[in-house]
């Protein structure tokens, strides 16, 4: 049961971790709300999260590359190519980011290049981004909502076993 406890806590984990890089992504797309500064500075706060997330994942991205030859799912290939599509577009995205930096460069002492063939690799690579993170969501809704259920009922059996009643009521009536 431990070990259900910690891989439940694991999903969950890594699964607020992907909300946070999604809502992390959409505030990066809001340039005019942001402004330049905040923009950069929380793209490379992002891409800190990318490697904590990509880190976690680690043992099921090796455990992916040994069985991708062996393995004839088609599913699990396309995930798989979707996966490392979404990882090089989005380090893309930072790279590029990063190179034309107008205010994270200049912190460090550095200047950016300013360049139309940057930028478009920037803008191409959100919209490719964009359009694989769609698609992963939706590839793994099914599962997403079978880790958030699972986990719920795991919560539930806890909050029973420890004499809560549903609903956080206290039956003392003292919290």
């Amino acid at each position: 049961m431990k070990l259900n406890k910690s891989v439940s806590r694991k999903n969950l984990f890594l699964l607020l971790l992907d909300g946070c890089l999604l809502a992390g992504f959409w505030l990066l797309n809001q340039v005019r709300l942001t402004g330049i500064a905040i923009h950069e500075w929380a793209g490379v706060a992002l891409a800190f999260v990318l490697l904590l997330h990509v880190g976690m994942l680690w043992r099921w991205i090796t455990n992916m590359f040994r069985k991708f030859l062996r393995v004839r799912n088609a599913v699990q290939y396309f995930k798989l190519a979707l996966d490392i599509f979404g990882f090089i577009a989005f380090f893309a995205i930072i790279i590029s980011g990063i190179l034309m930096s107008r205010s994270f460069l200049p912190a460090l002492g550095l200047s950016g290049v300013h360049s139309r063939s940057l930028k478009m690799i920037h803008v191409l690579a959100t919209n490719a981004t964009i359009a694989m993170l769609m698609l992963h969501l939706l590839v793994n809704l099914k599962g997403i909502i079978r880790m958030m259920t699972r986990s719920r009922r795991i919560h539930e059996r806890e909050k029973s076993a420890s004499g809560e009643l549903s609903g956080g009521v206290d039956p003392a009536g003292l919290g």
